[in-house]
């Protein structure tokens, strides 16, 4: 029965050749193996499944991401952490915390290939606002996600100082339904132009969740 259902995972041995280490889809334990999650790409990606909807989950983490000023240390500093999503708390990522910008740019790429079809997925950003955090209030932030092959974007605007302080905080980006049609990528935004200084938050990682099955007529 755990073979049979391991099978049905939509795309497993592609997304497994990606991994990290060799994983065998044939293993007895591989179902909870992945409910753990398994990484990719250098500790950048990470993969696991939602037993519940019997979906593919990702997280998409700090250093897979584009951020304008990421690599020069006046404005950004990359620290690391345990990943805290699922039971191995051994694999260290990378977190990248704001030290001042003036132009926010924080941008993020997925394969849209790899997701379940038929299941409604919510894109969220995964940040904390420390104390002392200044240059948000009353500047709202853009969170824009653009879908392949729909020719649709999802926008909307978050003032982060109002997020609770030193706590992380998913801030939701938008939903949409996955299909067997859907190619390309997935484009995930966070940004705010102005010209006003910022600082005080850490991005931790994008996260890209199956919230539940798209209905039927």
């Amino acid at each position: 029965m755990a073979s049979a259902q391991v099978q049905l995972l939509h795309n497993l041995h592609a997304i497994l050749k990606e991994g990290d280490s060799q994983i065998d889809a044939s293993c007895d334990n591989l179902i909870e193996n992945l409910q753990g999650g398994i990484f990719l790409n250098q500790n950048k990606l990470k993969f696991w499944v939602d037993r519940l909807l019997w979906a593919n989950a990702f997280d998409i983490h700090g250093r897979d991401l584009t951020i304008a000023w990421g690599d020069d240390p006046r404005y950004w500093n990359w620290t690391y952490m345990p990943d805290t999503q699922g039971s191995c708390t051994c694999v260290q990522v990378e977190l990248a915390e704001l030290l001042k910008v003036c132009w926010l740019d924080v941008r993020g790429k997925f394969h849209a290939k790899n997701l379940t079809p038929g299941m409604v997925y919510q894109v969220s950003f995964v940040l904390m606002m420390k104390d002392g955090e200044y240059g948000f209030a009353n500047h709202p932030v853009n969170f824009k996600l653009a879908i392949p092959n729909y020719h649709e974007t999802i926008e909307r605007k978050e003032d982060l100082s109002k997020l609770p302080k030193n706590k992380w905080t998913k801030v939701r980006v938008g939903e949409f339904i996955t299909s067997c049609n859907v190619t390309g990528d997935l484009e995930i935004s966070m940004f705010e132009h102005n010209s006003q200084w910022k600082s005080g938050m850490i991005v931790n990682k994008i996260e890209i969740r199956a919230v539940r099955r798209q209905c039927q007529n």
